[in-house]
């Protein structure tokens, strides 16, 4: 691991997020996040306002790989800043294929939660497909538990419906 860094986005890194992604798409490795579509300009430059934000929604943490200076994972929280759930936080991650098994999501979930926890948030929730084992298994790892399923919890781009998991653990 001494070849990764792990570090909270910055503006500039949108473009390196967006690559790796549309790499694990074009591979059909991310088969249960409902899209089947990289990101596109739009959610590029959406990301890139949300990085500058003084008030952010979310935050993103990403890895990178010393040796090739790619961006090859990152982890986002997204959260309320009012009302009754502004205590929560939802969370979702992705890794480059080439990257998957190394235990790299769990340093990026990990590093989030210290900084979630931080920042004052209280409980942090995870929303899987059922059939991805990979991130049940890495959520439970970093200490969530399952909580319930949602029957056709997923609608994918295709009209598919896919049930999920709810993962909760308190920060």
């Amino acid at each position: 691991m001494e070849n990764i860094i792990i570090r909270k986005a910055k503006v500039k890194d949108e473009k390196g997020i967006a690559d790796f992604i549309k790499e694990a798409f074009r591979r059909k490795n991310w088969i249960y996040t409902g899209s089947n579509k990289p990101l596109s300009n739009k959610s590029i430059k959406k990301a890139e306002k949300e990085l500058k934000s003084k008030s952010p929604d979310s935050y993103c943490f990403i890895a990178i790989d010393k040796k090739t200076e790619k961006i090859i994972g990152s982890t986002i929280i997204s959260f309320k800043k009012k009302g009754r759930v502004r205590h929560k936080i939802n969370l979702g991650w992705g890794l480059h294929p080439d990257y998957q098994g190394k235990g790299i999501g769990t340093l990026l979930v990990k590093e989030i939660l210290k900084f979630a926890k931080k920042k004052g948030f209280k409980i942090a929730i995870v929303e899987a497909a059922v059939e991805n084992i990979a991130s049940v298994k890495l959520a439970k790892k970093c200490g969530f538990r399952i909580v319930g399923k949602i029957k056709k919890g997923l609608l994918t781009d295709d009209k598919r419906y896919i049930d999920t998991v709810i993962l909760w653990r308190e920060l």
